[in-house]
């Protein structure tokens, strides 16, 4: 997955690269397996850090989510859960419910 990471008038560190890139992937990876790209955009107003997180898993498949919190990090996290929360409601609903289970009969 490739994830662009950016800043709006914010210098991000090497930390938080770091941060990004180890937990966005397993958090997406745990319910989408093939996701194409991420883009976190981080800014600043007044005492508040805003982190904004969209994902492309496939056609048709986007997934957006806004953390707000006065640490940075803290407000990626937001913004991841609530990522997550999408993506796994979103599984939920793509899932078959009509698939045939075979009885008892039929496998013996």
């Amino acid at each position: 997955m490739k994830i662009l990471t950016s800043g709006q008038h914010l210098d991000l560190g090497d930390s938080l690269r770091a941060y990004i890139d180890e937990k966005l992937p397993v958090a997406v990876a745990k319910y989408m397996d093939n996701a194409i790209e991420a883009q976190v955009v981080f800014s600043r107003e007044g005492s508040m850090y805003s982190c904004h997180c969209s994902v492309h898993v496939g056609t048709g498949i986007d997934a957006q989510a806004e953390g707000q919190d006065t640490e940075i990090y803290a407000s990626f996290d937001q913004a991841l859960d609530r990522l997550a929360k999408q993506l796994r409601r979103d599984k939920r609903k793509r899932r078959n419910h009509h698939t045939r289970v075979p009885s008892a009969d039929e496998t013996a």
